[in-house]
């Protein structure tokens, strides 16, 4: 299983090998370590990996976990996978981009709308997962490049905001 994850404001890939009780973690690409994880009453516990051992304290709100261990208050956060697909796809804060493949379930805007930071502006279903693409910024729709029932590629523009004004 590979996932990245967020860990004091840098961003990581791991890779989780093996079975319970026999789990190698690897981060970017360095050689897999064993790993555990243990958490126990009041979310105290140790977490391992290769060699180092460490006694943590566990508190999770939300996507965030927050982990005390080695004297240090470590913030971690694991992507979600279609998220991070989405922040892969790339392109200019202006265009909202498929993350997938896939086919669109609603549009929720129109060109000429006024959109806010967050808000939705289409949903999509790739793999049986339905995904709502919201605005990145504040801004003016320009262009809805698709409606109800259209398949398009990873990556396809799906929402175009109107450029920023200086």
């Amino acid at each position: 299983m590979k996932r990245r994850i967020d860990l004091l404001d840098e961003h990581y890939t791991v890779t989780v090998f093996g079975q319970p009780g026999e789990w190698r973690l690897q981060v970017g690409d360095g050689e897999p370590q064993p790993a555990a994880l243990t958490v126990g009453t009041e979310c105290k516990g140790t977490v391992q990996l290769g060699d180092q051992r460490a006694d943590i304290q566990l508190a999770v709100k939300g996507e965030t976990a927050y982990i005390r261990a080695f004297d240090r208050t470590f913030t971690l956060r694991i992507v979600d996978p279609v998220e991070q697909a989405a922040q892969e796809a790339g392109g200019s804060s202006n265009t909202a981009r498929a993350p997938m493949p896939g086919t669109i379930v609603e549009v929720h805007v129109a060109a000429g709308e006024l959109v806010s930071k967050g808000q939705p502006m289409i949903t999509i279903e790739s793999m049986k997962i339905l995904t709502v693409i919201t605005a990145t910024r504040d801004g003016e729709v320009s262009e809805v490049h698709f409606e109800p029932g259209d398949t398009f590629d990873k990556n396809a523009a799906l929402v175009t905001l109107k450029e920023k004004e200086e």
